[in-house]
């Protein structure tokens, strides 16, 4: 995607998510929790902290969290609309690079599995994402993605990484 101007990266992701919407959680739903378990065993999540899920799809994974004060930041609508209704009053219709929703430090905890490739504005993503978040980060991106390097370099730039996990399909940054 690589050479396309924003607007049209953005019309072509929502509709690549738009097209799987009904089956995603029945697709990935293995793979993402595999992640989120593996996230869980170095980074503890206590039941009292607060956690956005940037790039959070149907929000399946409100389900593995410790804790209940969850919520999503979503761009696409026809993935939101998947989510059964008590997800979805937790899910914001929203891109990474525009969280101006939230407040600064709002969250304890903030979260994106394999959803930071997908930005149309990496850096921006990843700069709101650090201004909602206090202290406390963890991002999973595919290996295979042509913006690993970049990604990698823009994670270990605005974060204070202490952990990465190098999976078969993913690489998986703990920061705090």
């Amino acid at each position: 995607m690589e050479g396309r101007s924003p607007e049209c990266q953005q019309r072509r992701e929502t509709d690549y998510y738009a097209a799987i919407a009904e089956g995603y959680d029945e697709l990935h739903k293995e793979e993402q929790v595999k992640k989120i378990r593996l996230i869980l065993e170095h980074f503890p999540i206590s039941k009292d902290e607060s956690l956005l899920d940037v790039g959070c799809g149907t929000g399946l994974s409100f389900d593995y969290w410790p804790t209940k004060d969850v919520t999503g930041a979503e761009p696409s609508l026809a993935m939101i609309a998947q989510a059964p209704p008590t997800r979805q009053a937790r899910i914001f219709h929203v891109r990474a690079e525009d969280l101006a929703i939230f407040d600064d430090h709002e969250f304890d905890v903030v979260v994106s599995i394999t959803a930071i490739h997908n930005f149309t504005g990496i850096e921006d993503g990843l700069r709101e994402m650090k201004r909602v978040g206090k202290r406390r980060f963890a991002f999973s991106v595919l290996k295979k993605s042509m913006k690993l390097a970049e990604i990698d370099r823009l994670v270990r730039k605005l974060f204070a990484v202490k952990t990465v996990l190098e999976e078969e399909h993913d690489r998986i940054y703990l920061a705090y």
